[in-house]
């Protein structure tokens, strides 16, 4: 080979590999021109030509051109492909056009809600009223925020108020200047109409035919806790189906009257009470219930309410966790019917989500309130509601299932995740009595594994050394409230007090 020719494949070679080899496609092969010519930028053996495209690596043809670069069709930022075929500044809009990030920004708006994008000069596209930096799609917004039809002032959806014989909407000013809402029915009236009841609002049907009242304070004092086993605060709500003469209570009882549109009756609720002498309050409730022959359908719940207000985050979550994990037991305490009931249902939560959630008002906010325990009822009342039990005017039966329930929250608000895991996530129809160490009395829990039976939930007896396989239960009594006698004695290491005996919390019937 001449000197001439040597010196221009030297001069060739010494350009690099790019342009004596191609790799874009996996091959490798030696470039066969050994002309002192410029090649293609992207690595292939095409020589420069003028329909070449200019790129910050050189010129390209127009095939290596398309493989590593796309242009923006706004301002023709040209944008590069890595290795992999991405490219972090691409972004492709609704009408499948390659734009850069600001392009794409300047062209679309995200919606804060849904996430679509949607163009800017199509006039659909909304800012949240406070903050100009959240935007979204007219469809979300209007779900989420409306005008006011009287001050055109911008309001959440959630806080709009209806007008009684239209759909215009009000904000909550607005509209307590025109109208108002009952207290009882919760109808829109207009304001004229308008009739004072016991500091409340009321449309002229509700009334007209008023006999609810409002809970007063209680007067008592708590200073004995050995049949309530603890000295946390409680309250109970009793739905009726028939509840004659209850109108003569009003004045002369603490207790508030309320209408309850899923029962035929009126609903009771008790102030906040406390100790056994709360439990004395109960009693006298249904003491006035049996004198006037009040009576329970299908259709009513006994909702406990139990007070959490000296709860912390953690100790909330805590106890919504053991409720959780032991809500199988739980239902063992109601049939079939109540457990199913829309009013009191299964929890649509897990465990994995209370473990989850940083905050209890997290948790809380996803709750619904017709679970088997309102979790809503602590942003409300700070109270913790239990909504499971079938309506009852027993009072024993209302004060044991409010001393199970005070006893658990105070024995599982300390526990951690893991604890409450080991003392109750192995608890079973077979294995229950795991929860005596928890509740500390094995009276109030025989008590329920009868209750449980009368639903023909079948638990073993408390009493039982061996295995409970092939051995009969204890017989029934035909009615709950009779006296039980128990013959055999408490498992060692527990309450030495049987139901026989007349001072037990359980089976005194100063509460039967």
């Amino acid at each position: 080979m001449p000197e001439s020719q040597q010196a221009t494949g030297s001069h060739i070679l010494e350009r690099g590999d790019a342009f004596s080899q191609s790799t874009l496609f996996g091959e490798s092969r030696v470039n066969p021109v050994a002309q002192s010519v410029d090649l293609c930028a992207g690595g292939c053996d095409c020589v420069v030509s003028s329909s070449m495209q200019l790129t910050p690596e050189g010129v390209m043809c127009e095939r290596c051109f398309n493989d590593l670069y796309t242009e923006c069709v706004d301002c023709s930022k040209l944008l590069r492909y890595d290795k992999w075929g991405e490219c972090s500044e691409l972004r492709v809009g609704p009408d499948e056009r390659d734009r850069c990030c600001n392009c794409h920004h300047t062209a679309f708006s995200a919606c804060t809600h849904c996430g679509r994008f949607t163009a800017r000069d199509s006039g659909n596209v909304r800012c949240h009223p406070d903050n100009l930096e959240e935007e979204y799609c007219r469809g979300c917004w209007e779900n989420l925020w409306f005008t006011c039809v009287a001050c055109e002032g911008l309001s959440p959806r959630q806080a709009c108020y209806r007008a009684p014989s239209n759909s215009n909407l009000y904000c909550r000013d607005c509209f307590e200047e025109l109208y108002f809402r009952c207290a009882v029915c919760s109808g829109s009236f207009n304001r004229a109409d308008m009739l004072g009841w016991d500091g409340d609002p009321y449309c002229t049907q509700c009334r007209g035919s008023a006999d609810v009242w409002k809970t007063q304070p209680w007067s008592g004092h708590a200073s004995e806790f050995d049949r309530v086993g603890s000295e946390r605060c409680y309250g109970v709500e009793l739905e009726t189906e028939c509840c004659s003469n209850h109108r003569e209570l009003h004045g002369s009882t603490e207790w508030g009257c309320v209408y309850e549109c899923s029962t035929p009756g009126r609903e009771f609720i008790s102030p906040i009470l406390q100790g056994d002498e709360g439990f004395a309050e109960i009693r006298a409730i249904c003491c006035v219930a049996e004198n006037n022959s009040w009576t329970t359908d299908r259709s009513c719940g006994l909702h406990v309410h139990i007070d959490a207000r000296d709860l912390t985050s953690d100790q909330l979550l805590q106890v919504a966790y053991a409720y959780r994990k032991s809500y199988p037991l739980w239902k063992k305490f109601v049939d079939r019917r109540r457990a199913d009931n829309s009013m009191c249902g299964s929890p649509q939560y897990s465990a994995r989500d209370v473990r989850n959630a940083e905050h209890i008002e997290d948790f809380v906010e996803h709750r619904d309130r017709f679970e088997f325990v309102n979790w809503r009822s602590y942003l409300r009342h700070g109270s913790i509601e239990i909504r499971l039990y079938r309506g009852s005017l027993q009072s024993r039966e209302i004060c044991n299932w409010v001393a199970l329930h005070v006893r658990f929250v105070d024995a599982v608000k300390d526990l951690t995740f893991d604890e409450i895991d080991n003392r109750i996530g192995g608890i079973t129809r077979r294995n229950w009595r795991g929860l005596v160490e928890l509740i500390g009395d094995p009276n109030l829990l025989d008590y329920w594994r009868r209750i449980a039976r009368r639903c023909g939930n079948l638990l073993p007896a408390l009493w039982l050394d061996s295995d409970d396989s092939g051995v009969e239960d204890d017989p029934e009594p035909d009615e709950v409230d009779e006296p039980v006698e128990v013959s055999r004695p408490p498992r060692e290491g527990l309450d030495s007090r049987h139901c026989g005996d007349p001072n037990c919390s359980i089976c005194d019937y100063s509460y039967g």
